[in-house]
């Protein structure tokens, strides 16, 4: 059984049926050697396949009668039984013979036309079978033979043989095979909707509502199960969506009370106080319009268009290199590529690139050196943002795209910049994720499907120091 827990249902089912049929043929077999255990087991009997070679050994004149054509098989059947005879009729009545037939099977022969099968035992030679006869399919057509003097075997011996043979029937032993052959196959098949399933599931995530598994199809046992999993997506979506709009319309709700705060400390006098004050106020209207951005992010649709990202990541630099180099720092753009074109949305493609760089800005350290690169790799166009900053914790790595996770508590900022970058590379088919630089500093990637460039535009490239 705990074999079994470690196999797919494909394989659990193959098994359970195989075992199934192989312990029916087990059985039959163990039943016919009991019949056979019945018997009086202490004579001897004739080898029951040596009908097969004598037969093989008769074939047919140019004018259809009977004639005997010794095979080499047969000729050491008779070499190791001289006292060997038999008698083989066809339909026709056309027989061929050799040898004396003994005495109790004189009558057998004289009445072969009316018998099917059967043996003759003769009680003055201790219960040894004295000849048998029955009625076969060959390639003479069916034919009846009788014979006797062959090589004689223990009776237990004989019950083993009739035993194997009855194994290897014609109907039983290819049924055995082709189940065994089919019965993987055909489980297979009857799951295969059931991998499709399991294949749209890995696609399952919180940010991809609607998603529902698909329910046509399915084994009856198997779509319960789907239809409960389809239920509980929905609750999710539904918990969601309810959590999205308390969000939206709180940090709407907190706009007003922001402002007049703010309103209010404008009227205070110059202090540390009012230093500190404000620069909570200012925090929790950083937090308020990051609330805002996700949400418009998520309920709006993006305008998916052909664009240069070359160029789009150029110009947007090109517009943020003020308040770079206002804050102390120097950012450089690298691309070797004229234009490197990807389906997106140009507003969020550039929130993207500014929520970086505000991000390096805010929490990079003093007079750090920010490099944008922009390459393709495969089929992906790459934006890598790197700083020779100070760096981020291992720790604190595969956490920090989400929601509200900030490098320290006391930190500025709301916590929502790189989460706002994942969703929007999500919503493009990419994803950011964080990578070692080859110095120090941070490293974040982001990664959008590369399509065939537009005709129009050529764009900006090099290397630019802004």
């Amino acid at each position: 059984m705990k074999y079994l827990r470690n196999l797919s249902i494909t394989q659990r089912i193959s098994v359970t049926l195989i075992g199934t049929l192989l312990t029916v043929a087990i059985a039959s077999g163990l039943l016919t050697l009991t019949n056979f255990l019945q018997w009086d087991l202490s004579g001897y009997v004739m080898d029951g396949r040596i009908d097969s070679t004598i037969v093989a050994a008769v074939s047919r004149t140019s004018d259809g009668h009977l004639v005997l054509k010794p095979t080499a098989e047969f000729e050491a059947l008779r070499r190791k039984a001289p006292g060997l005879w038999f008698v083989v009729r066809d339909q026709s009545g056309d027989q061929v013979s050799q040898g004396q037939v003994s005495a109790p099977c004189a009558s057998v022969v004289a009445t072969l036309p009316r018998l099917f099968s059967g043996d003759v035992t003769d009680i003055s030679e201790h219960n040894n079978l004295s000849c048998r006869f029955k009625t076969m399919r060959t390639h003479l057509g069916e034919a009846q033979i009788v014979y006797g003097g062959g090589p004689l075997m223990p009776m237990w011996k004989g019950a083993g043989i009739a035993v194997l043979q009855y194994l290897e029937a014609p109907f039983f032993l290819p049924l055995l095979l082709v189940n065994i052959v089919a019965i993987p196959v055909v489980v297979a098949l009857a799951l295969r909707r059931l991998k499709d399933v399991v294949q749209l599931a890995r696609y399952v995530d919180i940010n991809r509502q609607g998603l529902r598994l698909p329910e046509e199809g399915l084994p009856r046992e198997i779509a319960p199960l789907v239809r409960a999993f389809n239920a509980a997506l929905e609750r999710l979506d539904a918990g969601r969506t309810q959590q999205d709009r308390f969000i939206a319309n709180a940090a709407h709700e907190l706009r007003t009370p922001v402002a007049i705060i703010r309103a209010r400390l404008d009227a205070l006098e110059s202090g540390p106080l009012k230093v500190k004050l404000e620069q909570d106020v200012e925090r929790l209207g950083e937090l308020t319009d990051a609330l805002l951005d996700l949400q418009a992010l998520k309920s709006t649709i993006p305008r998916m268009e052909p664009l240069n990202l070359v160029a789009l990541v150029s110009e947007t630099l090109a517009d943020l290199a003020p308040v770079v180099l206002a804050a102390g720092h120097d950012v450089e753009f690298v691309c070797d590529a004229e234009r490197l074109d990807v389906s997106g949305d140009a507003a969020s493609l550039r929130r993207v690139i500014v929520n970086l760089v505000q991000n390096t800005i805010k929490h990079g350290g003093d007079a750090i050196t920010l490099t944008v690169t922009v390459r393709a790799e495969a089929t992906q166009v790459l934006m890598e943002f790197v700083d020779t900053g100070p760096g981020i914790p291992p720790a604190w790595r595969d956490q920090m795209f989400e929601s509200f996770s900030r490098y320290t508590r006391h930190g500025s900022g709301a916590g929502l910049g790189l989460s706002i970058v994942r969703e929007i590379a999500v919503m493009h088919g990419g994803r950011a994720t964080y990578f070692e630089p080859s110095t120090h500093g941070t490293g974040i990637r982001v990664s959008l499907p590369r399509i065939e460039a537009s005709k129009d535009g050529a764009g900006l490239a090099g290397n630019t120091a802004l």
